[in-house]
């Protein structure tokens, strides 16, 4: 079930965003977005193997993360104790540092040998958190994402939906300390939420939103239907 948004006034992405997405994607490269608690890595593993059942080969990595390199880039951003202290510019360049690197050691030679790969987070989650929670800017935030990715973008994101309230419900339930974006106050995560929306709404040819505020199986299956359309 594809959701349908109404516009967040004034608070569109540019449309030269939409020219990046469609003219410079990668074929076989999908990613999954959404705020904490949608079920990225669950749906991912579940996706994967569809894919491989098929005969697919099928590469799946997290971001931040994904190379050693990336990863120790992940524990930087993570980290609680830098709450209040890492600049905002400086999140911004870390996280495209991580994202370049995981892409010339990890996703860009997995694509070139005929693979699938399967991101949980990539660029559409930068735009969000950055460009629309932060307010850095769609434009900002692109010039950016032309460097770090250049070509290697994916064809298809799929957003997890739900809302903020559900998000917590779910991730109170995994327990430990939060990380230092986790310690973030719900409007932050409502205004990131708005910004997976407005890609969705805006780049339906790149985009697509999926309410996961139903059954696993149900969600699993229009995910797994949506890949499978652009195999």
């Amino acid at each position: 079930m594809l959701l349908w948004f109404l516009p967040w006034p004034n608070k569109q992405f540019p449309k030269k965003i939409l020219d990046l997405a469609l003219m410079r994607t990668s074929r076989h490269f999908f990613s999954l977005e959404g705020i904490d608690g949608s079920g990225k890595s669950t749906h991912i593993e579940k996706l994967a193997a569809a894919l491989e059942a098929e005969g697919y080969s099928v590469v799946r990595l997290r971001e931040p993360g994904g190379a050693k390199i990336s990863e120790r880039i992940r524990e930087i951003l993570l980290d609680a104790s830098f709450k209040g202290v890492m600049a905002d510019k400086t999140e911004l360049l870390l996280y495209n540092a991580a994202r370049a690197q995981v892409i010339a050691e990890i996703i860009q030679p997995a694509l070139d040998a005929g693979k699938i790969v399967i991101a949980d987070r990539f660029a559409w989650s930068t735009f969000a958190y950055q460009g629309y929670a932060r307010g850095l800017g769609a434009e900002y935030v692109q010039k950016l994402t032309e460097i770090t990715c250049g070509d290697c973008f994916p064809e298809l994101t799929v957003v997890l939906d739900l809302t903020v309230e559900q998000s917590r419900a779910r991730t109170a339930k995994r327990g430990g300390a939060p990380d230092r974006l986790e310690q973030e106050k719900a409007d932050f995560f409502e205004r990131v939420r708005q910004g997976y929306l407005a890609a969705a709404r805006d780049y339906p040819d790149c985009v697509a939103a999926i309410d996961v505020d139903r059954p696993f199986e149900e969600v699993s299956a229009d995910l797994i239907k949506l890949v499978k359309s652009r195999l």
